[in-house]
C-alpha cells in the first residue's frame, strides 16, 4: 500500500533529516523539495522563508555543481548538497522530469530542529536557466563511471563537499557561483 506524506504547519516533519541545514530531494516526477532544518528560527528567518529566493550553482571542476539559495536576502545563504549519482538509484530519470517541466517550483519546508516542527511552508519559483544548468551539470553523473564521468559514493560525495565549504565562506561561495 503506497503512503502519502503530508507537511502541515505546526505539525511534525514526517521526513526524518539528520543536523541543520538545507537538504534538498527529488521526486522520479521532477518535483522538487527542500526541507530546511534549524534551531529554533527567528521572526526574521520565518519572514525571509516566505520572501524572495534567488537560486545559484557552486560549480567545482570534476564535481557535480551544488544548488545553493539566497533566501530571503543574500544575508542567508543555504547549501544543498546533492549527489546526483544517489538521487538517480533513489527517483529513476528525475533529471528528465524536472526538465520536462513546464513550471519549475520547489516546495520549501522550514523545520524547528529542536522540536521537529513545521514552520513554515512555501512555494519557490525557480529560473527555467537555473534549471536547465542543474540538469545539465547533473546529468554526465547519472550513471555508472566510465572515462568520461565520475561517480560518487555517498562518503566520496560527503568529503568532497566538507572540502569545498571548508576552503571558503558562504558569501564567498555565493559571490563565485553562477
Amino acid at each position: 500500500m503506497e503512503e502519502t506524506i503530508r507537511f502541515e504547519e505546526g505539525q511534525p516533519c514526517p521526513v526524518h533529516i539528520e543536523g541543520d541545514g538545507g537538504g534538498l530531494s527529488f521526486s522520479p516526477n521532477g518535483d522538487m523539495l527542500l526541507i530546511g532544518r534549524f534551531p529554533n528560527p527567528s521572526k526574521a528567518q520565518i519572514e525571509a522563508w516566505t520572501g524572495k529566493w534567488r537560486a545559484k550553482l557552486c560549480t567545482e571542476s570534476e564535481f557535480p555543481s551544488i544548488p545553493i539559495f539566497a533566501v530571503g536576502s543574500e544575508e542567508w545563504i543555504l547549501e544543498t548538497p546533492c549527489n546526483p549519482t544517489q538521487q538517480e538509484k533513489e527517483a529513476p530519470g528525475f533529471c528528465e522530469a524536472l526538465y520536462a517541466k513546464e513550471d519549475h517550483a520547489m516546495a520549501a519546508i522550514l523545520v524547528d530542529s529542536i522540536t521537529n516542527t513545521i514552520v513554515k511552508i512555501t512555494t519557490v519559483t525557480l529560473d527555467e536557466m537555473f534549471i536547465e544548468r542543474l540538469v545539465l551539470s547533473w546529468n554526465p553523473f547519472r550513471g555508472p563511471a566510465d572515462e568520461y564521468n565520475k561517480t560518487f559514493t555517498h562518503e566520496q560525495f560527503s568529503e568532497r563537499v566538507a572540502s569545498i565549504f571548508k576552503t571558503r565562506t558562504q558569501k564567498d561561495i555565493w559571490m563565485t557561483s553562477w
